[in-house]
């Protein structure tokens, strides 16, 4: 990138949020997609880096996949950085060459720490930087804990909901034992809520009482989600007043989650683009 750094003016703090979850399929990469676009709507600065070799963040937003997270912890991460084709919002894919950049930091000296330093180089580019790791627990998760600021879980509501999050917690207060940790877990984000379901309400009661007020206002199943990836679109673009945006409506007439609901606790808790 002459990139970002040549199309921006430096200055002010880049809060880095790590979105993670040891179980996959549980809307890792929507939750990044959506707030991340929703932020650079509101005039942040945002990158989006996928640490997935799937590269769904990509295919998302409907663009090329290099140069990636190779580039930008192997070679030269002024270069990774990409245009998302909208205003504010820019990528580090993920693509097959993040399996080689496993690879060879799985062979170098501190490099849970590899992720932090290439990161350091967007400081005061972006007002905000979403990581969005892949499921399971590789030197990538690991990398993405160890560099954030804050960090959020997103669960779906099935019968292994509290078990993905505990573990999640778990990989973080590991980290904490070896002094390798700084970042702050902002809470768990119940995803593909049917309030409808006994199932789904069932879980969202157990994350509830287990992680209280950790528990973020959840966002409903809709097909919408599944759909808007395929066309290349967010769901800001694809279905604006879609129910996992807008959230569900009660018997009541309320309105409850969404990530409209979401995002702005996001802003609130972090302080996102603020000096």
């Amino acid at each position: 990138m002459e990139g970002s750094r040549g199309r921006r003016e430096r200055g002010g703090e880049m809060k880095t949020i790590a979105i993670v979850n040891q179980k996959g399929g549980v809307g890792k990469t929507t939750t990044a997609v959506t707030l991340g676009h929703g932020m650079a709507m509101g005039g942040m600065r945002v990158l989006v880096v996928d640490l997935d070799p799937q590269g769904n963040v990509a295919d998302a937003l409907g663009i090329a996949k290099r140069p990636g997270t190779y580039e930008m912890l192997i070679g030269d991460p002024t270069l990774a950085p990409g245009l998302s084709g909208r205003p504010g919002l820019e990528v580090v894919p993920g693509n097959k060459r993040t399996v080689e950049a496993k690879q060879i930091l799985a062979g170098m000296a501190f490099r849970e720490q590899r992720l932090r330093q290439a990161l350091d180089v967007y400081a005061g580019v972006y007002d905000v930087c979403l990581l969005d790791a892949a499921p399971g627990v590789d030197v990538l998760q690991i990398g993405a804990l160890v560099a954030c600021d804050y960090f959020l879980i997103p669960v779906a509501l099935d019968h292994l909901a509290v078990v993905g999050a505990a573990d999640a917690l778990a990989s973080t207060a590991s980290l904490l034992q070896v002094g390798a940790f700084r970042g702050r877990c902002l809470g768990v984000l119940p995803t593909m809520w049917e309030r409808r379901t006994k199932e789904s309400q069932t879980q969202l009661e157990v994350l509830a009482g287990q992680f209280r007020e950790l528990v973020w206002p959840p966002v409903p199943l809709d097909v919408k989600a599944r759909e808007a990836p395929a066309h290349g679109m967010t769901l800001w673009e694809y279905a604006p007043v879609c129910r996992a945006l807008q959230g569900a409506i009660l018997d009541s007439g309320a309105r409850v989650g969404g990530y409209v609901q979401v995002l702005a606790r996001l802003v609130r808790e972090v302080g996102c683009g603020q000096a």
